[in-house]
């Protein structure tokens, strides 16, 4: 009898007292670790700076979304914007078909761009394009006399068709 009531005591006792033991030797693991953090801080900072001194140098980013429907809306509304931001009438604007991931590292989005306009409009959408902060690769640009124009004499002077890839990254 002695001996059960000292075992339902010990036992508890025991485990509570293994338990103790695991969580000092967690939090001792966790500053040491801690402690090393702080040692490489100067190596981390310097890492850290000349990883962002190389983005800068690169300020073009390929898009990024958690789905590819999704990377395709942010692709869309990047090129509506340059286009408005360039004072240009979008008559069509195409984000669809299936991300190409035969010829480059990151899948990419195929979309076509035609829009109206004169010439300055075309060359401020080209700087913008060329430009901004997202990575555009351009597969076809074709610049033609708005063909509306031609047969009433009215309208926009230029009609433009940019056929561009975007590199997308799923986050």
């Amino acid at each position: 009898m002695v001996c059960v009531l000292v075992l339902y005591t010990l036992i508890p006792f025991v485990r509570q007292w293994s338990e103790r033991e695991q969580l000092i030797a967690a939090r001792r693991g966790e500053l040491s670790r801690l402690r090393g953090v702080k040692n490489a801080e100067s190596v981390l900072r310097t890492a850290v700076n000349a990883r962002l001194s190389r983005a800068e140098e690169y300020p073009q980013r390929p898009v990024s979304a958690a789905t590819a429907p999704l990377a395709a809306g942010v692709l869309q509304g990047v090129l509506q914007r340059y286009a408005d931001d360039s004072q240009l009438s979008v008559s069509e604007l195409n984000v669809a078909g299936e991300p190409d991931s035969t010829s480059v590292p990151l899948a990419a989005l195929p979309a076509t761009l035609i829009a109206l306009g004169d010439v300055y409009g075309v060359a401020d959408l080209l700087s913008r394009v060329q430009h901004g902060t997202t990575l555009l690769e351009v597969r076809e640009l074709t610049v033609q006399v708005n063909p509306a124009r031609r047969a009433d004499g009215g309208g926009e002077l230029l009609q433009v068709t940019l056929v561009v890839r975007a590199p997308f990254v799923i986050e």
